[in-house]
């Protein structure tokens, strides 16, 4: 019964958490709920899990936006220089993200949000890198690039929504 009770106070938790995720509230649910680690996590942890998971897609982003490259033609060079271009912002948002994980560790919730904004725009610098790719040619690839990117940033935006909230006190603080 105990187990029970302390679920149900997780999942609600997480839901009040989320709730910080204003439009992004769902994916953050969702996210947080298929990860364990967040079962019986207080908002720091929560926050830690987003975190994790955000670096966990940007990397696998990363990854396969660089198989997309190894599999470009050298003759499709707009294509092929926005997937390298992709590949590095992707290898310093990662970067920035494997960062930002010791930094909350520490509690150092402004360094994080940081390290995260710095990611959201290495995230955006890629779809700049990609905007003069021509779409008729490269549909596909341009929208696996926009999908991943759109991922990456709702996941960072998660992320640095419940990091200031633990920057301003946490929900437990804030005024109902």
């Amino acid at each position: 019964m105990l187990q029970l009770l302390a679920a149900l106070a997780g999942a609600d938790l997480v839901q009040d958490t989320c709730k910080q995720s204003g439009d992004l509230k769902d994916l953050c649910v969702q996210a947080l709920t298929s990860d364990p680690k967040s079962e019986g996590s207080d908002e720091h942890g929560l926050a830690r899990v987003a975190l994790g998971l955000t670096a966990r897609d940007a990397a696998g982003a990363a990854d396969e936006l660089m198989k997309m490259a190894e599999h470009t033609s050298a003759h499709e060079e707009e294509l092929l220089q926005c997937l390298e271009d992709c590949n590095e912002e992707y290898e310093d948002a990662v970067q920035q993200l494997e960062q930002s994980r010791v930094s909350m560790d520490e509690r150092e919730y402004h360094e994080v949000v940081m390290f995260v904004e710095a990611a959201m725009s290495d995230v955006k610098s890629c779809e700049d890198a990609c905007r003069d790719v021509k779409e008729v040619v490269h549909q596909k690839e341009k929208d696996v690039i926009s999908e991943k990117n759109e991922h990456v940033k709702e996941m960072c935006g998660i992320t640095l929504s419940l990091t200031k909230g633990l920057q301003h006190g946490g929900i437990t603080n804030a005024p109902h």
